[in-house]
């Protein structure tokens, strides 16, 4: 299952994550994830405590900001989670630009880039 978020908060010491998905675990409430940049393999994970609140809302608490840290993710910035299934989410992250960041051993990143460049540019002459 993939869905994406936008950081819209300048504090971003946790992330709530969509109800649809929570409806999605029927019922399962981790109580940690695993979070990977997504073309990073399995190299590095980082451990993210989860949190329900009251209503059920679902987030991703203590370790969230430490890897919000450690990729650099800014307000504005739009993630694509991609869940597999297993306690873990496969990040991809776009910065204000419309651009897949790229970080260390990101092969596909630049071609991403150009993409949505392209776009940008054939919509801006429309």
């Amino acid at each position: 299952m993939e869905f994406f978020t936008i950081i819209l908060e300048k504090s971003s010491s946790r992330q709530v994550l969509l109800d649809n998905f929570v409806k999605k675990l029927d019922g399962h409430r981790p109580q940690n994830m695993k979070l990977r940049q997504a073309s990073n393999g399995l190299r590095k994970l980082w451990d993210v405590e989860v949190v329900f609140d009251t209503d059920g809302s679902m987030y991703l608490d203590r370790g969230w900001k430490q890897f919000v840290r450690a990729y650099d993710l800014w307000h504005g910035y739009f993630l694509v989670f991609r869940y597999d299934g297993n306690a873990t989410f496969a990040v991809k992250v776009f910065d204000t630009t419309m651009c897949r960041r790229r970080y260390q051993d990101d092969d596909d990143a630049s071609t991403l880039c150009l993409f949505f460049l392209s776009i940008r540019l054939c919509l801006t002459h429309i």
